[in-house]
């Protein structure tokens, strides 16, 4: 079933490792995509920002869904410490993600609504646990600090244009098993109670979930394997 095929979606980071899952998944369930990668649009400048959206227009493209998925970190094996890349894992991650939201809220007005998706993590909910990194390692607190911001982003954009039937969601995921070390995830499953990383149906679910789901607004689901419930 085509459930989807009403809708156009914008999704930006799509070079990444999930960006591809967001555009396979929705292009399946019948809906029109239009991808951002960082070498088609920098979502940090406001002027390629608004180039993007002209050309999306002009090419008939008006998106009544948009996910903010773009985001960088420091993983383990480079040179991250605790305040390290402060500026640039903000800007992409927190204000890339609103001023992308604002640059297409007047075309969901003019749709009679829309999502904006914000994907989230964990790490947005909980600190970064040391001893489950290499020796010496720092998760970079930009990168917690972005994840947290954006649930309050899905909240403030539910309820200010909630009246034109805007929705903000957060989307909050553990680590996807895609290619994580296994030094890492011997340590992370631990302390998880299903024992296992976050599979891609749960985000092909998840994502399907929070379009089509008419009331969920201002909200993070959150999709850790109970990782935050002990």
């Amino acid at each position: 079933m085509k459930q989807l095929k009403c809708y156009d979606v914008l999704v930006t980071g799509t070079s990444g490792r999930i960006g591809p899952i967001w555009v396979d998944t929705l292009e399946d369930h019948g809906a029109r995509v239009w991808g951002i990668d960082k070498d088609t649009c920098d979502v940090t400048n406001q002027s390629d920002i608004n180039k993007y959206v002209f050309l999306m227009e002009r090419n008939g493209f008006r998106p009544n869904v948009l996910i903010n998925n773009a985001a960088i970190d420091n993983p383990p094996g480079s040179d991250a410490t605790f305040w390290g890349n402060l500026d640039d894992i903000i800007a992409v991650n927190l204000i890339g993600a609103a001023r992308m939201s604002a640059a297409v809220i007047p075309l969901m007005i003019e749709r009679g609504g829309g999502v904006i998706i914000n994907i989230g993590s964990i790490m947005g909910n909980i600190g970064a646990d040391y001893r489950n990194y290499p020796e010496g390692f720092e998760k970079p607190i930009s990168y917690n600090l972005s994840k947290a911001a954006l649930v309050q982003m899905s909240r403030s954009i539910t309820t200010q244009y909630g009246r034109y039937n805007i929705r903000g969601v957060t989307l909050a995921f553990g680590p996807v098993d895609i290619g994580l070390p296994e030094s890492f995830l011997c340590k992370f499953l631990k302390n998880v109670p299903l024992g296992r990383p976050i599979s891609i149906q749960s985000l092909q679910s998840a994502i399907v979930f929070a379009i089509t789901c008419p009331e969920l607004a201002g909200q993070q689901v959150l999709i850790d394997g109970g990782y935050t419930s002990l």
